[in-house]
């Protein structure tokens, strides 16, 4: 895959804040806890996307406790569920090739189709907004979710995409191949996602 950057995107006082405190988070794991066993870690992984909203039925044995960019961003977490790599990985993958940024080079993205991961946290056909580590914010209707199935894509051209890139998480629509997206631009596109939450479109209130 050939380097790319990622979009500049606007962060706010509390986008910056939430970058201190992810690399300090990050920093402090990373040292004193001894051995680590990579197999261990290949198996489980950390979470790396948690959505909320979700019923007790849903929410699996992992807590996720209302700290750092969660408290930052006012994400409730007490109905949350994680979700590790290895989990999705784990689900059916889509395929997309798409241009990001819109009209740039075509990137061959892989990953869950957004809907599958929404169903197996009991969101199925929910509207949902995405939060990105910046506190960028993206809000994506049901309908639009049904009728264009986009990916939380894992992959570019094959590589994982990173944190400090576009990753964890990034959302991809098939803008290439349904003429209905082909002059959209990239709002709907949230890179750095890590949290999912169940909202109400205000047309249906």
């Amino acid at each position: 895959m050939k380097p790319f950057s990622a979009p500049m995107r606007r962060a706010g006082i509390a986008g910056l804040a939430g970058f201190i405190v992810l690399m300090a988070g990050l920093t402090i794991s990373s040292c004193g806890r001894g051995p680590v066993d990579p197999g261990a870690i290949s198996r489980t992984g950390p979470v790396v996307l948690v959505i909320t909203g979700v019923g007790p039925e849903n929410r699996g044995s992992r807590s996720v406790d209302y700290n750092g960019l969660f408290a930052i961003y006012g994400i409730e977490v007490q109905d949350a569920r994680g979700f590790t790599r290895p989990e999705l990985m784990a689900m059916s993958w889509r395929q997309i090739r798409a241009d990001f940024p819109a009209g740039g080079e075509q990137i061959v993205f892989d990953g869950p189709r957004l809907s599958d991961v929404l169903r197996a946290a009991g969101l199925d056909g929910a509207s949902v907004r995405l939060t990105s580590f910046d506190g960028y914010e993206a809000e994506v209707p049901a309908d639009l979710i049904a009728r264009h199935e986009p990916i939380l894509a894992l992959r570019a051209d094959g590589e994982p995409l990173a944190i400090g890139g576009l990753g964890p998480v990034m959302l991809v629509w098939p803008r290439l191949t349904q003429s209905d997206l082909a002059e959209t631009n990239d709002d709907l596109w949230p890179w750095g996602v890590f949290a999912i939450t169940p909202y109400e479109p205000a047309d249906a209130r």
